[in-house]
């Protein structure tokens, strides 16, 4: 089937938009990501995941629905509070915290999951969640897939896209000073503090949503890949940001324009995999500028 005729199907404009949406506010907060070295906590965040789907489980939340989202999404933004919190509290690095809560929400996740299987025994509980549950592949849950998103999904990813957008445009600047030095932040009264738990937040909140695109696996691709391509090629703020986009709506487009032409290409594992071509494109042009000057 040619690309224009599948583009005549609703599911995949829907998945398309949704794809530009997500790849658009996570390629800009990458930048900050990038810079503040937080790229393996949007990692921890996504592997939390895993804690929030037992939780939905077990409260007999349908499999794939928007509530069971909305409870990852709970389990997801306690999670990186916690993350935040060990931190900043100076007795725990990042990668210690990071490290022992994501172990933690996936083993409870796991444990959950267990749990419910045991509970379907007892009439009570068999009669409230309506029978056996219903559980989404792993490799959905792994690899995510965009063609799933349908409108409700569509309308999801658009309104977080622009929530987030809207909050970074309030405390913009801010956010700079955060990312590029944050002890001169305190110095001039930014509360960096708040900011560093805001952008927690909205990390909580594109991982979630994200993770419909890519799956729990990959999602902190897209809150790394663009922001340090865009790094690799300037250093001033205005070049990166526009950079930076352009990667992450490239490579979110690209993918899934790769995956409908092939047919059997995963459309997660396709928007990774081009994110990475135009990672090694940067790295080549940073070289060739390097060697030209």
């Amino acid at each position: 089937m040619l690309l224009w005729d599948q583009l005549q199907e609703d599911y995949i404009r829907y998945a398309l938009v949704s794809a530009a949406a997500v790849g658009l506010v996570c390629s800009l907060l990458s930048v900050v990501v990038v810079l503040k070295r937080m790229a393996f906590i949007g990692q921890g965040i996504s592997h939390a995941g895993f804690g929030g789907l037992g939780v939905a489980m077990v409260l007999g939340v349908t499999a794939g629905s928007m509530a069971e989202y909305a409870v990852v999404l709970v389990f997801c933004l306690a999670t990186a509070i916690g993350i935040g919190a060990l931190v900043r509290s100076g007795k725990v690095e990042v990668d210690t915290a990071i490290g022992v809560l994501l172990v933690f929400s996936m083993a409870f996740g796991v444990a959950l999951v267990h749990l419910r299987l045991q509970l379907e025994s007892w009439q009570p509980y068999y009669d409230w969640v309506g029978g056996p549950m219903y559980t989404v592949p792993w490799e959905q849950l792994l690899f995510g897939s965009p063609l799933m998103a349908g409108k409700q999904g569509m309308w999801w990813s658009l309104g977080m896209s622009g929530g987030v957008l809207a909050v970074c445009a309030l405390v913009f600047k801010e956010l700079v000073y955060f990312a590029f030095d944050e002890p001169a932040a305190r110095v001039s009264g930014v509360r960096s503090g708040l900011i560093y738990y805001l952008m927690l937040s909205m990390l909580a909140l594109v991982v979630v949503v994200g993770m419909r695109l890519v799956g729990f696996l990959l999602v902190s691709a897209l809150l790394m890949m663009p922001g340090a391509t865009a790094l690799m090629l300037s250093r001033r703020l205005g070049p990166v940001l526009v950079m930076s986009a352009g990667v992450g709506l490239i490579g979110c487009l690209g993918g899934m324009v790769l995956s409908l032409r092939v047919g059997q290409l995963s459309p997660g594992a396709s928007i990774v995999l081009v994110l990475f071509v135009l990672f090694l494109t940067g790295g080549l042009v940073s070289r060739l500028r390097g060697a030209a000057a």
